[in-house]
């Protein structure tokens, strides 16, 4: 009976620790992933540009952030930050080559 009693008591603990802290993802880890996908998935700097005005829209729930997700959230902004990088860049035009005059 003791055993069944430790065993309620550790099972009631584990609720009330779990309702305390919070269970599941805050909405800046959240909205981060969403940005990372969304950036990733883009072929031109206008989704880029919808994408990053979205997630900066989200920027009120950053304040939900768990220090626990610190680093869940720094690396998908991070490579969030090379899809933006990467559709930014191969939207610049290429420059002609520098080689002297024009050769007639």
């Amino acid at each position: 009976m003791k055993t069944i009693t430790n065993a309620g008591g550790a099972l009631f603990l584990g609720a009330l620790m779990a309702l305390s802290t919070g269970c599941g993802k805050s909405k800046a880890l959240e909205a981060s992933e969403e940005y990372e996908k969304a950036a990733c998935a883009c072929k031109d700097v206008a989704c880029i540009t919808a994408a990053t005005k979205k997630y900066g829209e989200s920027s009120k729930d950053m304040a939900t952030a768990k220090s626990s997700e610190a680093e869940a959230i720094t690396k998908s902004a991070t490579a969030a930050g090379q899809c933006v990088t990467k559709v930014s860049m191969a939207s610049i035009p290429a420059i002609p080559a520098m080689g002297g005059a024009p050769k007639p």
